[in-house]
């Protein structure tokens, strides 16, 4: 297994993430593998989506939705 540090976390995040754990009778730790394992699933299956739409020919190619950054991404995607 692999560590991973994280730093400038925001304190209203660590509090959700610990409201969380607490509410599940886990640990922040689990609780945080969990919500990054859900949420790189759901942005990996976004960036697949869209991979097969850029594939599917420019008809389908939404060139009014830039997403260049993570910030970017739609919220459902997170």
């Amino acid at each position: 297994m692999t560590t991973l540090t994280v730093r400038n976390l925001d304190p209203g995040v660590y509090e959700d993430l610990r409201a969380l754990a607490a509410q599940r009778g886990r640990s922040m730790e689990a609780e945080a593998r969990d919500v990054l394992r859900d949420g790189v699933a759901r942005r990996r299956r976004w960036a697949e989506a869209k991979l097969a739409d850029l594939s599917a020919g420019p008809e389908l190619w939404d060139l009014e939705t830039p997403y260049a950054r993570s910030e970017d991404f739609p919220r459902d995607a997170l």
